[in-house]
């Protein structure tokens, strides 16, 4: 069975908008972390970052994690989850 998506973003930032469209676009059930809602989303984007705060994040399954994806990259990475 494939890994279900993690996305961490925040409900103000418009690229993490913009990848929940493509979410519901293609059907995907995927998790919604918002990284200003808990220490522990906020910490989980500065471990994927080095220390930095960066958003949105895509977690898919073991992969590497993707800091703003391309839907390309989306397609790429549900795809090898599959």
């Amino acid at each position: 069975m494939s890994a279900k998506p993690i996305l961490y973003g925040a409900d103000w930032c418009q690229k993490t908008i913009a990848i929940q469209s493509y979410f519901k676009d293609h059907h995907v059930d995927y998790d919604y972390l918002n990284v200003e809602e808990t220490d522990e989303n906020m910490q989980a984007i500065k471990d994927m970052n080095r220390g930095r705060v960066r958003f949105p994040m895509v977690v898919v399954g073991a992969q590497t994690p993707l800091k703003n994806p391309s839907p390309e990259e989306l397609d790429k990475a549900l795809s090898a989850n599959s």
